[in-house]
């Protein structure tokens, strides 16, 4: 049975407790995952700590360069990546090696791009006195990722966070984590030094929880559920944040006359696309539905 550890530091670091992630279309057990908590993301985020200052000290052009690096690697192992993807979530596989494997690579060489463009910016006042700004990485960085489109959306998150001068710890949803633990291997193939870039698996009230809350985390970066991102904005004190949370809109259905004919069908037609929607589009579907009674 394959294993699923911990990138801390440089290291693949086996967990106390495993637990199994499953392919959603067939309930075959795909590997057993290091269920992490507070011990484990202390370690991350001592790590990322420590390397912060060599990395944010890095010239822009080498961090750019292993940023390129890294999508590159993304690139040559497409095929592989995009397998693990639709085992681990049931995405279409055509869409995961077509579209969403091919896009992660491309955030990195978008940000690599990005980071160095990042420049402060002077605004004289008068000839006594100038006022300028300047951009600074803040320091460790949690990243927490969400199930649907796991890769991709972890690539949003990391690719900024590193180009930029901080370092991370990402942690994925328990319900996918299979692709997160490819993207730390090949952050270290891509030359990122050991510390920068941590992946620790585990479930959110364990791994999450500690994670936000750590008094080493400068800056959160969620995507979730509203409910959950309330949580960690409660819990995890004066820290930014990046919050994508869940805003489906709801659906009003109105009094109307009957439908028939073709525009029945184009209701049904409608209805049947959103029902058989890969898993990210299901996630953007509405969870409320208001009806107007006469």
């Amino acid at each position: 049975m394959k294993k699923i550890n911990h990138w801390i530091n440089g290291k693949n670091v086996a967990g106390n407790d495993y637990f199994q992630t499953t392919n959603p279309a067939t309930g075959d057990v795909l590997a057993e995952v290091a269920s992490g908590g507070e011990a484990e993301v202390n370690q991350a985020v001592a790590a990322a700590k420590d390397a912060f200052p060599k990395w944010a000290n890095l010239p822009m052009k080498e961090r750019a360069r292993l940023m390129r690096r890294l999508g590159d690697l993304i690139d040559q192992n497409v095929p592989e990546i995009a397998a693990m993807e639709t085992a681990d979530t049931g995405l279409p596989i055509h869409q995961t090696k077509n579209v969403l494997i091919p896009r992660a690579s491309h955030n990195f060489e978008f940000f690599a791009e990005v980071c160095q463009q990042m420049n402060g910016k002077t605004y004289p006042v008068d000839d006594k006195m100038l006022n300028y700004t300047l951009v600074q990485p803040v320091g460790v960085c949690a990243l927490v990722s969400p199930w649907n489109v796991p890769f991709m959306t972890a690539t949003w998150k990391v690719a900024p966070c590193l180009a930029l001068g901080n370092t991370a710890v990402l942690k994925m949803s328990e319900l996918s984590p299979l692709t997160a633990d490819r993207l730390g291997e090949l952050a270290l193939e891509a030359g990122i030094p050991a510390g920068v870039l941590n992946v620790v698996q585990g479930y959110g009230a364990t791994a999450g929880d500690a994670l936000v809350r750590h008094h080493d985390v400068r800056a959160v970066s969620f995507t979730g559920g509203t409910a959950t991102g309330r949580n960690i904005m409660k819990n995890a004190g004066l820290k930014k944040y990046s919050m994508e949370l869940g805003g489906k809109s709801p659906v009003l259905i109105l009094t109307m006359p009957t439908l028939s004919g073709r525009w029945m069908q184009r209701c049904s037609l409608f209805s049947l696309s959103t029902a058989n929607a890969a898993p990210p589009d299901r996630a953007s579907l509405s969870s409320r539905a208001f009806t107007l009674s006469s």
